[in-house]
Parts: C-alpha cells; sequence; structure tokens
C-alpha cells in the first residue's frame, strides 16, 4: 500500500511539471503526439477548411476525424484524431473541450466562437484564417530560428573555451615548461594563469550566472512591463524583436476575429479579451489597456498605441484607419505584415546574431593569441633561465 502512495505521488508530481492531472482528459502520448504535429498545424488548417468546402457541409469535423484516425494510424495525426474524435463525440461537438490541450488556447478559443457566431461557414473561413497566421508566425519563427543557430553555437563553444583553459589547456602548458620555475614566469602568463585559477575556482558559479543571464533575459521578453519595457523595445534589439513578433501574432489574429463573416461580425472588445487566453504577461499587460481605452469609448487608432508594435508600424495603422475604417484597415495590413513585419525581423535577427557571432569570434580570438603569446614568452623565459 505505501508502495502504491509513493507511486502515485511521483505520478502526481510528474503529472504537475508536466501539465497533466487527474482529472485531465489528455494522455502523455496525446501531449507528445500534439507536439510533434505543431509544424504541421497550418496545413491541417487548410486541410480542414477544403474538406469542408468541398463536401459543402456533408462530411461533417466527426467524419474527418474518424477518416483520419483510421487513415494516419498510429502517426501523430492519427492520435490526435482519434482522441479529437472521441472528445468531439463526448463533448457535443464543443471545439474548445475537442482541442483542449492540443492546439493553442488562442487558435481554439477563435475557432468555438466563430463557430457559433456563423457555423460550418464561418468554421471554413476562420480556418483558412488561422492557417494564414500560422504559417506567418512559423515562418517569423524559423528566421529567427535559423539566424540565431550559427551565433548561439560560436557562443557556447566560448564557453566551452574559456571553461577549458583551467582543465586541460593551463596545465599543458605548465606542464611543458615544468623546468621554468614559477618565479621566473613572464607577466603575460601569470595572468593568464591566474584567470585560469579564477575560472577553475568559480567555474560553477561563471555558469550558473550565464544561465541565469540567458534566462532571464528569456524571462524578461514575456514579462517585464512598464517603463523597464518600454527602454528595452527601445535600445535593446532583442526585446524589440519579441515586440514585433508578437504584433505579428496580435494583428493577424485581431483582422480574423473581426472580419465579417456573413452577416455576423466579433464585437472588438471581445476579440481583443479573447487573446487574453493563453497571453503572457507582457501581451496581457497591452490587452489590458486596449480593453479599458474601448471600455471608454475609444475605437480607434489610440487602441494600439499602447507600445505592442513601434511606432512607425502604429503611425501606419493609424493613416490606414482614418482612411479605410478599423475592420477594412486590419484586412489591409495583415495583408502587408508578411512583406513589412518580416523584413523587419530577418533584419534585427541578422544584427543580432552578427554581434554575437563577431562578439564570440574576437573573444575567442583575443583568448587564442594570448596563449600564443604566453608560449613565446614561456619560451624565452626558459631561454634566459637555463642560460644563467
Amino acid at each position: 500500500m505505501a508502495f502504491r502512495e509513493i507511486l502515485y505521488k511521483i505520478k502526481s508530481y510528474f503529472g504537475s511539471r508536466l501539465g497533466i492531472n487527474s482529472a485531465s482528459t489528455v494522455s502523455l502520448d496525446t501531449r507528445i503526439a500534439a507536439f510533434l504535429f505543431r509544424s504541421k498545424r497550418a496545413d491541417y488548417y487548410y486541410y480542414l477548411a477544403d474538406v469542408i468546402e468541398g463536401t459543402k457541409g456533408k462530411k461533417s469535423l466527426l467524419d474527418i476525424f474518424l477518416s483520419d484516425a483510421e487513415r494516419y494510424k498510429t502517426s501523430a495525426r492519427g492520435k490526435l484524431s482519434s482522441h479529437w474524435a472521441t472528445q468531439f463525440d463526448r463533448c457535443g461537438g464543443s471545439l474548445s473541450k475537442t482541442f483542449q490541450a492540443t492546439l493553442p488556447d488562442e487558435d481554439v478559443a477563435a475557432l468555438e466562437a466563430l463557430q457559433e457566431s456563423g457555423g460550418e461557414t464561418a468554421l471554413e473561413s476562420a480556418l483558412r484564417d488561422l492557417a494564414a497566421n500560422t504559417e506567418l508566425v512559423s515562418k517569423a519563427k524559423a528566421i529567427v530560428i535559423t539566424t540565431s543557430a550559427v551565433a548561439i553555437a560560436c557562443l557556447a563553444m566560448l564557453m566551452i573555451f574559456v571553461i577549458m583553459m583551467p582543465a586541460y589547456i593551463v596545465p599543458k602548458l605548465i606542464a611543458a615548461f615544468s623546468m621554468l620555475p614559477p618565479e621566473y614566469y613572464p607577466s603575460s602568463a601569470a595572468s593568464l594563469f591566474s584567470l585560469a585559477d579564477f575560472v577553475g575556482d568559480y567555474w560553477a558559479f561563471i555558469v550558473f550566472l550565464f544561465v541565469a543571464f540567458i534566462y532571464g533575459c528569456t524571462w524578461s521578453l514575456s514579462n517585464v512591463t512598464g517603463r523597464a519595457r518600454t527602454y528595452l523595445d527601445k535600445y535593446g534589439m532583442a526585446w524589440g524583436l519579441y515586440r514585433d513578433f508578437q504584433s505579428i501574432r496580435f494583428l493577424s489574429f485581431l483582422a480574423a476575429m473581426i472580419k465579417r463573416r456573413g452577416n455576423e461580425s466579433t464585437v472588438l472588445l471581445d476579440a481583443v479579451e479573447m487573446q487574453t487566453i493563453g497571453a503572457s504577461r507582457w501581451k496581457r499587460y497591452h490587452i489590458d489597456l486596449m480593453l479599458q481605452y474601448i471600455k471608454r469609448g475609444s475605437v480607434g487608432p489610440e487602441l494600439f498605441a499602447t507600445g505592442i508594435m513601434d511606432k512607425t508600424m502604429e503611425w501606419y495603422i493609424a493613416d490606414l484607419i482614418e482612411a479605410r475604417g478599423f475592420e477594412d484597415a486590419l484586412e489591409f495590413v495583415r495583408d502587408r505584415l508578411k512583406e513589412r513585419v518580416l523584413k523587419k525581423i530577418t533584419t534585427q535577427s541578422v544584427i543580432i546574431s552578427w554581434v554575437v557571432l563577431m562578439s564570440s569570434i574576437l573573444l575567442s580570438s583575443w583568448l587564442m593569441f594570448w596563449q600564443m603569446a604566453v608560449i613565446e614568452d614561456m619560451r624565452k623565459a626558459l631561454q634566459m633561465f637555463l642560460a644563467q
């Protein structure tokens, strides 16, 4: 009995870490399948929209899920389709409960709201909008990842190089010049050996500081708000990059939500408030400000003056809203986000990557030339010592 209690506590602990509890209807296997399926979401949204349009509603979502479960079997899509079919039938067609914990919360909320407001036609249009939005965000992520990969690798190599100094490089140098007494070491060698001793004594603390710094920067991207964030957005390229990336998601999603579908349209207040689902602290801060503006009756360009985007984009949208109206302006902006914002994200990512890359290379080169100078100085010092 005690052994079962221990197993239950272990399961509960790791379950909570993975976001799974005893009341959850989503198994670990399904969550893993959802993670593997993330990169294919855009294509799947297009697929669902095409099937709904092509069959003119004759093939329901449940039929699509069942067919995919049979076709794809044990693949990620097959497992998810089987899960969705079970949930869809059990929950009476509720999309929020069907897709819960397997698709992004904001996507699920949009699909649920639009299906309720406009039925299959609205759902088809919503799926296409979400597919386009997902493609846009995925492309932005790919740009950041690909441009940053080499720089991150160089930074990691620099850290390894520094840690290797007391563990391998300096001991080899001392062994190679073992005949030279320490009191004859040249100043360049003494400085290098002192640095190596410091790294050797405090390497764990240095690694901790490095990891803490990276974690702190990463955490601040989605959590820091207020005046400090305004300063970071203005002068910190990584924070500005995050803001631009999030503005893509926000504007694309908002345009999809308020777009007229048949004779129905989503109220702006609901469209903005819905984006609080799954939002970071930073995004929720801006959304709360927008909700305050809307409740005061401000539904014009000032809605985007919270700092959720840079001034250039804010002024651009303001001009469009003044000329075309709110809904048409967002629709127009959404169609041009890919060219304007992705280009900026690409430029900023390249600049950040080159700064990190060149800094890592310069520091590594400096350490390498320092070691070469130490070898030469130690050689001369040894010759002078032996000549005595």
